[in-house]
């Protein structure tokens, strides 16, 4: 059987580490304490009238590293909403206004590296910038500059992931095998029989891993994450 684990909204929580967005920050508590009770696609969708729960998620995962009004407009993800750019930028900036802690991160960062060419990951990743070419004068990728910093730590912290779910299987000597890890997922190719025990092995990683990237890093990890486990006879268990 296959069991796998993805982290519920990665890169989602590790921007809220990131930027501390007191205002994501409790939406996050509220979905991890109980995901049936609070969705904050939903809730967005609701807020900033939306047309569902798919177009505010999509938004919101490409809001965070800086997606422009125009790209929004013509996008085939958001045409059918609107062409506007207008309407775009007012979602944007309404986003930009519910969400004041990464916005002031998003331009923390810019700064930052018009400043030094360069940013530094809590974890210690270093990222450099150069400026590029365009219409013939020199402008920063705002989107990079906002992009790198929060993939590299969720690749970090999904080793730290990976780690901890070895030093387990190890532990326990089962006899599934460890056998794809894609982005946010870590996937086990398990006997029927030991399916129950990945199941929890994989739930106690998550719940485990703030404490394990705090110690492995010297940081403070102040956040929880959750794992969510799809359990099939191959990969086509969505």
């Amino acid at each position: 059987m296959i069991v796998q684990v993805d982290a519920k909204s990665l890169e989602w929580c590790t921007y809220l580490f990131l930027s501390q967005d007191p205002v994501g920050v409790e939406e996050w508590y509220g979905v991890v304490n109980d995901p049936s009770k609070n969705d904050i696609h939903r809730a967005n969708e609701t807020a900033f009238k939306l047309p569902s729960r798919l177009v505010a998620k999509v938004f919101l995962f490409r809001w965070i590293y800086r997606g422009s009004a125009f790209a929004y407009s013509r996008d085939p993800d958001f045409m059918g909403v609107s062409r506007k750019v207008d309407f775009w930028q007012d979602v944007i900036d309404r986003y930009y206004s519910k969400y004041k802690g990464l916005h002031k991160t998003h331009l923390n960062y810019i700064e930052t590296v018009k400043k030094t060419g360069q940013l530094v990951s809590p974890l210690g990743r270093v990222y450099d910038f150069e400026p590029q070419k365009k219409r013939g004068e020199l402008v920063w990728n705002e989107s990079d500059i906002c992009n790198y910093i929060n993939q590299g730590l969720g690749a970090d912290v999904m080793s730290v992931a990976r780690i901890i779910t070895k030093q387990k299987f190890d532990k326990y000597k089962l006899q599934s095998l460890l056998v794809n890890t894609v982005h946010d997922s870590i996937v086990a190719d398990c006997p029927e029989k030991e399916v129950a025990n990945v199941e929890e092995i994989f739930l106690d990683v998550f719940k485990e891993l703030p404490k394990r990237v705090s110690q492995a890093y010297d940081i403070n990890w102040n956040l929880p994450m959750l794992g969510e486990v799809l359990v099939g006879p191959n990969m086509d268990i969505h």
